[in-house]
């Protein structure tokens, strides 16, 4: 194996700046954080990962790779959801092209991905070599050649998962637990659902960042849920503003497609870095989406659940369905807008291949 030096060190310093900025100080004092010390949808992932839990670590006993590691990347992939399928064809909780998943020659979804993790780990000698091969292939690790933006942050964000679960695992497994499932039905919106579980929107979309409104409609997503949350999980500035305070286990990307917010503009609203890892404690002001301003009420409190409900953006862009031998550019001068706008929307990578049949959301104008 031969990998540069210059890619190596990059790599390291990620992974330093990954393990400087786990946690708030404050929570790091504390033997067991509480509920509301971490994301909610790092407990929603961890609670739909629980149905699992078995097969996990018998496959990670079998193949010798770190179960906590295992559990990072099947959240960091799928946020614990088997039915997603992304534009580019990877499937199952472990996110795995359908040749790949031939390739290992197994049954299971769970078990191939972590078949192919342990593979990698075997390969290259370290965990985060390994994480940077999962995503961007392991031909350009194996070449140093240098890793595209998009891995680097998949190292990140799921190192960021393991580190997370490495010192808190017991407590994020006892909160999670208190979590509920819930199947969404098909052709539900999240105003149904809030209304069938007296939940608020707010609070179901943030425990399930992975179930876009397109894939809700499916009803072939389960839905974590809690009876109490916290009511302050966002929060309405008396200039009517969002704001949400980062917790243990945010990825703000997460929050973003959650609370129906432009990434890149959640980035600069914030000062973001595209590397980065959320410090819990981290107030954030959450832009509303494009055309879509925040709900304001001279008769409502800042904090009050109704207006912070209101203010998450409701899905206006329309559905696109694709025809064969459509492209993104031709899909994007039909609705006057761009190929990396769509990209975003979608949660697609810069090298999206889209297939007949697939239905994007399209950026309004």
């Amino acid at each position: 194996m031969s990998v540069s030096y210059a890619w190596a060190r990059r790599l390291a310093v990620f992974v330093v700046i990954l393990l400087s900025l786990p946690v708030a100080a404050d929570a790091r004092t504390r033997a067991q954080p509480q509920a509301d010390d971490f994301s909610p949808a790092f407990l929603g992932m961890y609670r739909k990962i629980l149905d699992i839990d078995g097969a996990i670590d018998r496959y990670s006993r079998q193949y010798d790779v770190d179960p906590q590691l295992a559990r990072a990347v099947c959240m960091f992939e799928s946020g614990g959801n088997p039915g997603l399928t992304s534009a580019a064809g990877a499937r199952g909780y472990f996110q795995l092209m359908p040749a790949t998943f031939r390739s290992m020659h197994v049954s299971s979804n769970i078990e191939a991905g972590i078949k192919y993790l342990s593979q990698l780990v075997d390969r290259f000698g370290r965990e985060d070599y390994a994480l940077a091969a999962y995503n961007g292939g392991p031909g350009r690790v194996a070449r140093g050649r240098g890793m595209p933006l998009e891995s680097l942050q998949y190292v990140l964000g799921a190192g960021y998962y393991r580190s997370v679960l490495k010192m808190y695992e017991p407590a994020v497994r006892a909160h999670a637990s208190t979590l509920r499932l819930a199947r969404a039905r098909p052709g539900d919106d999240w105003d149904a659902v809030s209304a069938r579980l007296h939940v608020p929107v707010v609070s179901l979309r943030l425990y399930n960042p992975f179930v876009t409104d397109s894939r809700l409609r499916l009803g072939t997503f389960a839905i974590a849920y809690s009876t109490n949350p916290p009511l302050d999980l966002v929060e309405m500035t008396a200039a009517g503003r969002r704001q949400y305070r980062a917790r243990i286990g945010d990825n703000y990307i997460n929050l973003a497609f959650a609370l129906g917010a432009d990434v890149d503009r959640l980035r600069d609203a914030n000062q973001l870095w595209r590397l980065q890892v959320l410090p819990a404690g981290m107030v954030l002001t959450i832009p509303p989406a494009d055309g879509v301003e925040a709900a304001s009420d001279a008769h409502v409190e800042p904090a009050s659940a109704a207006a912070v409900t209101r203010a998450v953006a409701r899905p206006a862009a329309p559905l696109h369905r694709v025809r064969r031998g459509e492209t993104l550019g031709a899909i994007a001068r039909r609705y006057g807008t761009t190929v990396r706008a769509i990209q975003r929307l979608n949660r697609l990578g810069r090298h999206t291949r889209i297939q007949p049949g697939q239905r994007l959301r399209i950026p309004a104008r």
